[in-house]
């Protein structure tokens, strides 16, 4: 049988996108392969995932180990540095491996799986590239992060399979490889967890409006969504409007400022486990998505298959996912006026047509359960790490 390394170079406590995915890969994984995990001790935030909601991504697949890194924080930088000893017995777990799959992190850890390719000459190492591949500061370090990384990945192109999850990643990359060398599969979600049990958990009396990820501004725009959503209330008391927010992060004293000047129209959830996050969905009707750069959102993908509307900024992922589609509302800059009107036409619409958002709500719905289950993610998966090993 096949042996499949999932690396994850950042703990799986700290429950962002790249972790989750890494563990339900692994989990997938485990019908068809000999699989191991692996993940490391660098933590840049608070921890989302607890125990349990670990061992229920990973399922039976066991975390073999973790590599643990000199971790130094100055103000919100964090440095790490591999300790030696880690390197050499990461290598001697990647060497029992046939295909080694990790996602992109930097440049450390870019030079360490060059050296361990160079080394384990019949391994099989996929790389995913997770994250947007520019910033739109154009002399930015995470620009020349990434640049520098591809470069030198491009360097053992015989070594390497570059995997991306959005088109634009995929066309970017195609510069430094061969085209048909780029491996593009995108997330796929446990469709489970939103097929319809025959009770209609979504109000009729108000037009509720939830966001649910991290609470920052200058990354996921959670500031600029308060401001639009203050203005709104500030000059219509009188709609049929309810907003939910849930998770952590800079902006949680603000969340509760509004909740306290607005309690019949605003409710700060704070943290909600993994678990519990479809109950949101469904309870809800519109989506409100204000990130400023993101590769492929599955928060996306969730809450359509939990029918409902997407109000969103324009990024990579969510113009590739929603573009065209009638259920999505794209604001044309991300400014409290924005999505102030975005809102607005929304609620309008419901207010004039009910029908017609119930109909949205289900093209939403249908749309992710055809095009992105989980089971098709791992089907792709399985037949990509067939082709290679048989090379």
């Amino acid at each position: 049988m096949i042996k499949v390394l999932v690396f994850s170079p950042i703990a799986v406590e700290n429950g962002r996108g790249g972790e989750i995915s890494s563990m339900e890969l692994a989990a997938g994984l485990q019908e068809y392969f000999d699989v191991t995990f692996i993940h490391t001790n660098q933590l840049p935030g608070k921890k989302l995932l607890n125990k349990r909601a670990i061992e229920n991504k990973l399922k039976n697949v066991k975390i073999d180990s973790r590599i643990k890194f000199a971790i130094l924080k100055l103000s919100n930088v964090m440095f790490t540095f591999p300790y030696p000893w880690e390197i050499l017995r990461l290598y001697k777990k990647v060497k029992k491996n046939d295909v080694i799959y990790t996602s992109f992190n930097n440049i450390k850890s870019t030079l360490l799986f060059i050296f361990f390719s160079l080394l384990h000459r019949r391994g099989k190492f996929i790389i995913g590239y997770r994250k947007p591949l520019y910033s739109e500061k154009i002399f930015s370090l995470y620009n020349l992060k990434y640049r520098i990384s591809i470069l030198l990945f491009s360097l053992f192109k015989n070594n390497f399979i570059p995997h991306t999850m959005s088109n634009y990643a995929k066309n970017y990359l195609e510069h430094f490889y061969k085209t048909d060398s780029v491996v593009h599969i995108t997330h796929g979600i446990e469709l489970d967890k939103y097929k319809d049990n025959g009770k209609e958990v979504k109000s009729d009396i108000t037009l509720n409006f939830v966001y649910i990820g991290y609470l920052d501004d200058p990354h996921k725009g959670v500031g600029v969504l308060v401001d639009a959503i203050e203005k709104l209330l500030d000059e219509n008391l009188n709609m049929k409007i309810f907003f939910e927010f849930c998770g952590m992060g800079p902006l949680e004293s603000r969340l509760r400022e509004l909740e306290r000047k607005y309690p019949n129209y605003v409710k700060f959830h704070g943290y909600i486990s993994n678990e519990e996050i479809p109950d949101y969905y469904k309870r809800n009707d519109v989506f409100l998505f204000t990130s400023r750069r993101e590769p492929f959102p599955r928060v996306l993908m969730e809450a359509l298959a939990a029918k409902l509307i997407i109000i969103c900024s324009k990024t990579i992922g969510s113009i590739e996912l929603l573009k065209q589609k009638a259920f999505s509302f794209f604001f044309r800059k991300l400014s409290p006026g924005a999505i102030k009107d975005r809102i607005v036409e929304v609620y309008k619409l419901w207010i004039k047509n009910p029908n017609r958002i119930k109909e949205l709500q289900n093209s939403a719905r249908i749309y992710i359960f055809n095009n992105y289950s989980f089971d098709i993610e791992i089907e792709e998966f399985k037949s990509l790490i067939n082709r290679i090993y048989r090379y």
